[in-house]
């Protein structure tokens, strides 16, 4: 048998050596025979800590890289819970922490059936955890109950197995919407919940645990710093640090402005708003100074968040303060088979081509692109695209383009 000392000393010899070791240097280094430096490297590889590669007629021993399991767990917008036999949680990611409202030691390690995930194993989640040795995958669909909330879930129940061979369950779950106590207006026609009202709620819950997580990081970022300048002698490095702190800071605080303007309390429910009185209320927000503002949109309404108005004012805030040269900016529509075109366009310096492939994604930038992303979200909830058409050095041109069924003119009614 494989002495476990040995073992530990070659793992941490190789961790030392990126790029890889000959079973002769861990010999060499270890002061060890080559035959006993090939036994415990083969049984690294064969219990999947290394991994050979060959070089000539020589074999190289690397550690094998290995992705942290809760990391891989957080990698979507799913709860995620992973139990044993006797139902002890052993693994679960961060949105589900995020849903409960619990720390991993609340949870981790004790009978789900005691602790606040209880709400999560209903009668018919527990029937299919016995069964599912014999049954396989299951998917089941219900409700879940959380103080005065209840919401619509669905959960897929899968069969596992852990390294040491033994059977596991897990759990991923989605909750779409709430069932009880609706805000006025979720209702589409027949009493079903309007879709539009469903992608609001899973729309929240996601860009909340996204939120959640980068502040999370930023905190790590900022408490890191700290510990470098405590470490710091030099009084240069403790300005650049302290600098590295304060911009750190001034980010999160940022981003928790924005949690307060795109994310309230309440969900906010899609309706028909009026083009024109968006535009009002975005215009009311910023000062346009000598740029001129021009909209041909009149007794439009379309069916969108009723905070559709930050959007503009993004676009708007964006051609004043990135646009340069802007003297003026103009809002038109256009019916484009049967969908609805609204274009907005400035004579500013305009977007370069390599930032449009990312200008509406998460990080992309600082500060305010971080909105058009948020912009993007919003709009998305009632199927409105937005995109980037402009040339640049001729101006910025954004175009929202508005589904059939989700427009109408006011007139008409």
């Amino acid at each position: 048998m494989a002495d476990r000392g040995d073992i530990d000393r070659i793992r941490g010899l190789l961790q030392q050596h990126q790029k890889g070791l000959t079973i002769e240097e861990v010999a060499q280094e270890l002061d060890i025979n080559r035959s006993t430096a090939s036994k415990y490297l083969n049984s690294l590889v064969f219990s999947g800590s290394a991994t050979i590669r060959k070089l000539g007629p020589a074999k190289l021993f690397y550690l094998r890289e290995q992705l942290p399991l809760q990391h891989l767990l957080n990698c979507t917008y799913d709860g995620l819970v992973v139990l044993d036999a006797d139902l002890v949680v052993q693994e679960i990611n961060a949105n589900a922490l995020f849903f409960f409202d619990v720390q991993p030691d609340q949870v981790k390690g004790l009978d789900a059936l005691h602790t606040p995930l209880r709400p999560l194993f209903d009668q018919e989640t527990c029937s299919s955890l016995r069964e599912i040795p014999e049954s396989g995958e299951r998917e089941i669909e219900g409700s879940l109950t959380l103080g005065q909330d209840t919401w619509a879930v669905r959960k897929k129940i899968i069969p596992l197995q852990f390294q040491s061979g033994k059977p596991g369950t897990g759990i991923i779950f989605r909750v779409t919407s709430p069932g009880e106590g609706l805000h006025e207006g979720v209702h589409a026609k027949g009493g079903e919940i309007d879709p539009s009202y469903i992608r609001a709620c899973k729309q929240s819950f996601q860009l909340s645990a996204l939120f959640r997580r980068f502040s999370l990081n930023q905190l790590s970022l900022a408490t890191d710093t700290l510990k470098r300048v405590e470490q710091s002698a030099n009084q240069e490095m403790v300005h650049q640090l302290l600098q590295e702190e304060t911009m750190i800071l001034e980010n999160l605080r940022f981003h928790l402005n924005l949690i307060e303007e795109y994310l309230d309390d309440d969900i906010k429910v899609p309706g028909w708003y009026l083009i024109e009185d968006i535009l009002t209320r975005s215009l009311s927000s910023q000062k346009l100074a000598h740029i001129r503002f021009f909209s041909d949109i009149r007794g439009v309404e379309v069916f969108t968040d009723r905070d559709c108005g930050r959007i503009f004012s993004t676009l708007l805030e964006n051609s004043i303060v990135h646009g340069k040269k802007v003297t003026s900016i103009r809002v038109t529509s256009k019916e484009r088979e049967e969908a609805l075109c609204i274009t907005y366009e400035d004579d500013g310096v305009g977007i370069p081509e390599r930032e449009k492939a990312t200008l509406f994604e998460w990080g992309h930038g600082i500060h305010k692109a971080h909105s058009l992303f948020l912009s993007r979200q919003i709009l998305a909830v009632t199927d409105i695209s937005i995109r980037e058409t402009g040339t640049y050095g001729r101006g910025a041109r954004f175009e929202l383009l508005v589904p059939a069924g989700n427009w109408r003119e006011k007139e008409a009614l």
